[in-house]
């Protein structure tokens, strides 16, 4: 549903774009992708509508609040793709190394078939000794 461009004024929702600046993460991706191409797509247009390119019948002021509002939703969607991606990442690389989240217990495959029992219990008694050792400064 994208806006047309003689009509983009009455189709632009700035409360809506400003509620979705303020809390981040309330508003879904293409609602904000939607806002965000509507402002600039009505920027562009004020800016080729004459010569001097201040056609907006609002005033440069309000021009200059629709930028930054469609930085700012450009910059919310760019963290949430980031977030979205890495938890992907994340799952993933669980499901790689036999990791449940879900699970109380983790096959980890340093300890699954990696090192025998004279290793496995010679690194448990390396570690219980490092952590003894650390236990003084921690208090």
């Amino acid at each position: 549903a994208s806006p047309k461009p003689d009509a983009l004024s009455d189709e632009i929702d700035i409360s809506h774009a400003k509620y979705c600046t303020d809390h981040f993460g309330e508003c879904s991706l293409e609602d904000m992708g939607e806002m965000r191409n509507a402002l600039h797509q009505e920027r562009v247009s004020h800016a080729f509508a004459d010569a001097s390119g201040l056609q907006n019948p609002a005033g440069i002021e309000e021009d200059i609040q629709h930028k930054l509002l469609e930085n700012d939703l450009a910059f919310q969607m760019g963290l949430i793709q980031d977030k979205l991606a890495t938890e992907h990442m994340q799952q993933d690389s669980m499901q790689a190394f036999g990791i449940n989240p879900y699970s109380s217990t983790m096959n980890l495959p340093i300890l699954d078939g990696g090192l025998d029992e004279e290793s496995s219990e010679a690194l448990v008694i390396c570690l219980v000794i490092a952590g003894l050792a650390l236990l003084p400064q921690i208090l």
